[in-house]
């Protein structure tokens, strides 16, 4: 299923800009941390409540 679902801004492989958020359980966790160990993806949600 993975490859028919289309990358229509061309951003699957590109290198993101260093950044931090904090996870489920409150600790602060930094992009770079997790790069060589998993891969990531990251799901932005607009306008919950």
């Amino acid at each position: 299923m993975v490859n028919q679902i289309k990358d229509k801004f061309q951003l699957v492989g590109t290198k993101i800009q260093e950044f931090e958020l904090p996870n489920s359980r409150g600790e602060i966790v930094n992009i770079r941390e997790l790069e060589d160990k998993k891969n990531i993806i990251i799901i932005l949600f607009r306008g919950i409540s």
